[in-house]
């Protein structure tokens, strides 16, 4: 990447030039890498009971039992809350 700094030898100080080289020669020093903006989001992530009666908060170990491959054809991708699990499933995760 290219760069051209213009500066007035007659007005600008030799300090402000430096400090407009040295800042652009920091921003580009290696082309192509770019550095991740910090996090602005860092509230959890919450879940919620699929059936829509009760829509209740549930837990990450509750998703993931759910999500589990194990139990993939059980709730076809779908998270329950421990109570809707034994009400719709007919209480066979207890």
């Amino acid at each position: 990447m290219k760069l051209t700094i213009t500066f007035d030898p007659k007005n600008d100080s030799k300090e402000s030039v430096i400090n407009q080289v040295s800042m652009n020669y920091q921003n580009n020093n290696t082309p192509g890498q770019q550095t991740l903006p910090p996090k602005t989001n860092t509230t959890e992530r919450k879940y919620y009971c699929n059936n829509p009666q009760c829509k209740k908060e549930i837990t990450k170990d509750v998703v993931a039992f759910c999500l589990h491959e194990d139990n993939a054809a059980r709730f076809k991708g779908k998270v329950y809350c421990r109570e809707c699990q034994d009400a719709l499933f007919g209480g066979e995760f207890s």
